[in-house]
């Protein structure tokens, strides 16, 4: 392996935030193109839609916010 088995992913820092615009605001053509769509899930459904190897990460984040995950 490139990095020797010391590869430790990327660094992320998660915030949670309340949107309070309209969904007309949104416009992921806004810059280079990273998504073809979007839409609104509810927390719980979101980890069928990930990869495997990030649910770990994503349950670690929702638990730390469950009281403001509604």
């Amino acid at each position: 392996p490139y990095w020797k088995g010391r590869w430790r992913g990327q660094a992320q820092k998660w915030f949670a935030l309340a949107f309070i615009g309209r969904d007309a605001d949104i416009d992921i053509h806004a810059h280079d193109k990273e998504f073809g769509s979007w839409r609104w899930i509810r927390a719980g459904e979101l980890a069928d839609l990930i990869v495997p190897f990030k649910r770990p990460v994503y349950d670690a984040v929702f638990e730390e916010f469950a009281d403001l995950i509604s």
